[in-house]
């Protein structure tokens, strides 16, 4: 790619100009929506850096969504088991099915995230730079994509890819600055971070 092409990283008090969208899962793209809780929920800036922009937490609703995916993942793996249909009348069965949804609204844990123009934090107190990464790689974590990222500080962080594209403005921040990483850095990458975000040929680069 020739890194004349990429868009410029964004002024790190202002964030403009913000970087155009980055590919993403989620379907709507279009209105620029925080999908947040308020500003008091985010996590602050790290000392040092520049003002946050962006911020998102996955709410109840998709906690629940994962959980009524998983309960389905498990009446699959069921029928395809017992060759049928048979298992209904086993009522154990029903307590390793149904309970998932409920599990992820009471036990599981909210990843929250929080960016500025050439940062992202997590609700681990993690955080990296975005245009001084040395190694991105994206591995399978049970149901999800999970990016890490490593800096030349030696800071480290892992998230969600889902989770950053909640709020699409802050996912396009990351994404901008993991492009950067890769073709003006020559961060390390594996294959899967190539291939599943796109970068040998963004979305934004492409001649239709």
């Amino acid at each position: 790619m020739d890194i004349q092409q990429l868009p410029p990283m964004p002024d790190r008090h202002t964030g403009e100009p913000r970087p155009p969208k980055a590919p993403s899962d989620q379907m709507d793209r279009d209105e620029p929506v925080r999908h947040n809780s308020g500003v008091h929920k985010a996590i602050p800036a790290p000392d040092g850096e520049g003002p946050l922009l962006e911020w998102s937490a996955p709410t109840k609703g998709v906690r629940v969504l994962a959980g009524v995916v998983m309960s389905v993942i498990c009446l699959v793996v069921a029928t395809f088991h017992y060759g049928g249909v048979g298992w209904v009348a086993t009522w154990w069965m029903w307590l390793l099915i149904l309970p998932w949804p409920f599990l992820f609204i009471f036990v599981g844990r909210e990843q929250r995230v929080s960016a500025g123009a050439d940062w992202v934090v997590i609700s681990t107190g993690d955080y990296v730079k975005m245009y001084e990464l040395v190694k991105v790689t994206v591995h399978i974590d049970g149901m999800a994509h999970t990016v890490r990222m490593l800096d030349s500080a030696g800071r480290s962080a892992r998230v969600r890819i889902g989770v950053l594209e909640i709020n699409h403005r802050l996912w396009d921040l990351a994404y901008n600055g993991i492009l950067h990483s890769v073709h003006v850095n020559a961060a390390e990458t594996n294959k899967r971070a190539r291939e599943y975000l796109l970068l040998d040929r963004p979305l934004h680069l492409r001649e239709w």
